[in-house]
């Protein structure tokens, strides 16, 4: 994954986990939507640090 690639994922995980738990507090959906965001950045993050950061 380039590194464009793998920010714009971070940053639109963390949007979609803002406006989820803002639209969708308290609610199922939006625990739901907060972890599956999670994973997301999580990932990411994990992919980041394992594959580290590539010049090309």
């Amino acid at each position: 994954m380039q590194n464009t690639l793998r920010w714009t994922v971070l940053a639109a995980a963390i949007a979609v986990n803002a406006v989820g738990n803002v639209v969708l507090n308290g609610t199922w959906l939006g625990i739901l939507v907060s972890s599956l965001a999670g994973a997301v950045v999580l990932a990411v993050v994990a992919d980041y640090v394992i594959r580290g950061r590539r010049r090309t």
